[in-house]
């Protein structure tokens, strides 16, 4: 074409510095340092790379026949600009030395996400060098002793705090915790055991917890609205009063939202009001999912109905049952149950691993007979206790009487008997 100039200007390499450092922190760090033989230009960018990472990709499609400790110092030592994260999660990765030479080799000012998975030899004792990242909005520790002295003014940029099987040093970890006043979601799994566990967050919207307390107590969270709680041993329950301080404190969280909880954590509710309502209420709770619900067992599903009985303003709930054995007292419990004039929000009610023994039946059938607005009433089947698929017990559920007009039972894959 007439007119036309044809250059051999590289585009790539004239797209301004931010653009090539969105383009670099989008690539695995093996591709990211490949770029380096693109041109005499792209020979030092890989070195300004804001994401260093470390992982199962890493290990798989660069290590090869290198080892990892130097190759991992020569690109610290290397890199240059800006870092803003930096993951080390490679498998087997073994408690050393090497690590907080790593760590120490980090800008501290620049870096807002830190990942450490340490899966062999023991909780790694991180340094106290790590207290000195004050712009982290992102850390996550596996297999770590993490221990931040009392006075320690914390992350106050920290968003996401989550830690997996970390020795915590129990006498400061709540100041910590309180320290970190711009933590949204913090999850605690399987870290050491907590005898009165505090939990402050003024911004706190979620928290996860997998481990063993006797005590939780939730400290000016005014936002937080999603809670799972999962218990790896149930030592806890030993004085009785587990169950119901737990409800306590849950009570006082103003926007509780959803709630996930196994139900035998509920069992000693027997003595605080079970099976009619608690001297408190969840008032705000809208979604529950209780899981390990064992039909087999007056207590439990006594202190379950006492619990749902409980939230008046509950619209979801989801129970994942693992019942196997037939017991009569149980269902002859349930029959004995008048229906409740608490239920008159739930819409939809999610059963799992149904099995379709009586009591099991007689709970859908007391929820059918007391939710005045449900819209719905889904059956997954335990598919190694059931061989025809749910059919014969979606028949025997639509033959139940109904509270609300508009509800419909269906079975896990949306076939719906009206």
């Amino acid at each position: 074409m007439k007119g036309a100039v044809i250059s051999n200007a590289d585009l790539i390499s004239n797209l301004p510095y931010n653009i090539i450092e969105t383009i670099l922190g989008c690539l695995p760090l093996r591709d990211v340092v490949r770029t380096s033989i693109l041109s005499r230009e792209w020979r030092y960018k890989w070195l300004s790379c804001p994401e260093i990472i470390f992982d199962f990709w890493f290990d798989q499609m660069f290590l090869g026949g290198h080892e990892l400790v130097p190759l991992i110092y020569q690109i610290l030592q290397q890199h240059q600009g800006l870092l803003q994260k930096f993951v080390l999660q490679v498998p087997d990765l073994k408690t050393c030395p090497d690590i907080d030479q790593w760590v120490r080799l980090l800008p501290n000012r620049n870096l807002q996400e830190f990942n450490l998975y340490v899966s062999r030899g023991g909780h790694h004792r991180l340094t106290s060098h790590i207290l000195t990242f004050r712009n982290l909005r992102n850390l996550r520790l596996y297999n770590c002793m993490f221990e931040p002295p009392r006075g320690f003014e914390g992350f106050n940029k920290l968003v996401n705090l989550e830690l997996h099987n970390c020795a915590l040093k129990l006498s400061t970890f709540g100041d910590f915790i309180a320290s970190c006043s711009s933590v949204e979601n913090m999850r605690l799994i399987h870290c050491t055991r907590f005898d009165r566990l505090e939990i402050t967050g003024p911004k706190l919207k979620s928290f996860d917890f997998n481990g063993v307390f006797r005590v939780v107590e939730f400290k000016n969270c005014p936002v937080l609205t999603d809670v799972k709680l999962y218990f790896s041993s149930i030592e806890f329950k030993e004085e009785g009063r587990f169950s119901f301080d737990l409800v306590k404190s849950l009570s006082c969280l103003p926007a509780l939202d959803e709630l996930q909880l196994q139900a035998f954590a509920l069992e000693d509710l027997v003595d605080y009001g079970a099976p009619n309502k608690l001297p408190i209420a969840l008032k705000t709770l809208k979604n529950l999912h209780l899981s390990d619900m064992y039909f087999e067992k007056i207590e439990e599903t006594s202190c379950a109905i006492c619990f749902i009985r409980s939230s008046p303003n509950l619209q979801r709930l989801k129970i994942t049952a693992f019942t196997f054995d037939v017991v009569g007292s149980v269902a002859e419990f349930l029959r004995s149950q008048k229906t409740s004039e608490s239920l008159t929000h739930l819409r939809t009610v999610k059963m799992q691993l149904f099995s379709g023994i009586e009591s099991e039946m007689e709970f859908a059938k007391y929820i059918l007979a007391s939710a005045t607005v449900l819209e719905e009433l889904s059956i997954t089947p335990h598919e190694g206790t059931i061989t025809d698929g749910g059919e014969s017990i979606l028949n025997e559920l639509k033959q139940y009487p109904r509270a609300s007009p508009s509800a419909e039972i269906v079975s896990s894959d949306r076939r719906k008997l009206i």
